[in-house]
């Protein structure tokens, strides 16, 4: 018996809370957060640093006799029933919700897990606002189509006479007529359900070209940093899909400055461990290690308009059309990732998760 229990690993007992792919939170006696999981932060749509410290009934809100117990040491032991809570700037929804006590300091684990017909909602809003935008850009395709070919071509013209400064536009101009007209064709696609074409692509390319284009525009006042891990592996999507993620959050936070004097964008990589999600596509839950955030510290978005941020024809601008950020929900489900917004701070922050390449045998060897 000896021999066999031996090849047990021993377990790294944060990492494993941290990728559960359930909601879950530490509290002390008093109710205050210790420590939340990947899964609580997208669940409650709040960063880890922004619910670390506070009491749980101010992040998440409750009845009144959840509070009381949470507050009170003496509860050491909760379970409820499709209980009735509002989370971060969403609408009400309904958990399944269990606390239990955690060693001999009065700390107790909270578990949150969306009840059923809440978990399927849920899963299913942001597919429902990617396939209403795609089917306003379908009826739009042709429309757009014709006068992209005429610009093309004038661009072309463009290019036989200007200088060797000036044919680094006609060429930018060119490039992005036919990223769009390749994105236009996938949108039609994606009214019909037909799935995106992913393969293994370069994060740091799609970004240049986002960012080409946006600094091609010449916005003033708008200083943009870039904080990037030089080490993030290729990632598992589609290179037009990207850029177009990229180009609307990034133009979306140019706007929100409104031209404030110190305004900021901040676009960032990271390689996140234990963050998966199950798209209810048969495959089960998937890894999405690769994140890149784009960020301005500006008034930041309504509260009242926060929990439908992703849904079409919702907007605060004055000539928008509230598809911007539904299109990029939606390309970023169709790779198999998600895009989670929050206001951390000063800052308003879109964070897209992607899954990795997958590595090939001949790659690994």
């Amino acid at each position: 018996m000896s021999a066999r229990t031996s090849s047990i690993p021993t377990f790294d007992h944060d990492e494993l809370i941290q990728s559960h792919p359930i909601a879950t939170l530490m509290i002390d006696k008093g109710g205050v957060i210790l420590f939340v999981n990947a899964a609580a932060e997208q669940l409650c749509n709040v960063s880890r640093a922004a619910m670390v410290g506070r009491v749980v009934y101010d992040v998440i809100r409750m009845d009144r006799s959840y509070r009381q117990r949470m507050n009170d040491p003496g509860y050491s032991a909760l379970f409820a029933h499709r209980a009735e809570i509002s989370v971060g700037a969403r609408r009400t929804i309904f958990v399944d919700m269990q606390m239990v006590s955690y060693g001999h300091s009065g700390h107790r684990i909270l578990a949150l897990v969306p009840s059923q017909n809440e978990a399927e909602l849920m899963g299913g809003a942001i597919g429902r606002s990617g396939r209403a935008a795609g089917a306003a850009a379908s009826m739009l395709a042709h429309e757009i189509k014709n006068p992209l070919a005429g610009i093309k071509g004038a661009a072309q013209l463009l290019a036989r006479k200007t200088d060797t400064g000036g044919e680094r536009f006609t060429t930018l101009i060119c490039a992005e007529v036919d990223r769009i007209t390749t994105l236009i064709d996938q949108m039609e696609h994606f009214s019909r359900g037909q799935p995106i074409a992913c393969s293994a692509i370069n994060l740091y390319q799609a970004i240049h070209q986002a960012m080409e284009t946006v600094r091609a525009r010449q916005l003033p006042d708008i200083r943009f940093v870039e904080d990037f891990d030089p080490s993030l592996p290729l990632v598992f999507g589609n290179h037009d899909a990207m850029v177009q993620i990229l180009l609307n959050l990034v133009t979306n936070g140019c706007e929100a400055l409104g031209g404030q004097p110190d305004g900021t964008v901040r676009i960032a990589t990271a390689y996140r461990h234990g963050l998966s999600i199950d798209n209810g596509d048969g495959r089960g839950r998937i890894a999405l290690p690769i994140e890149v955030s784009v960020s301005d510290n500006g008034p930041g978005v309504p509260a009242e308009i926060r929990g439908d941020l992703f849904d079409p024809f919702v907007t605060t601008k004055r000539e928008g059309r509230g598809l911007g950020l539904a299109l990029v929900a939606k390309l970023a489900r169709d790779m198999g990732g998600t895009v989670q917004h929050m206001r951390d701070g000063d800052w308003t922050r879109f964070r897209v998760h992607l899954p990795a390449a997958p590595v090939s045998k001949g790659a690994a060897a």
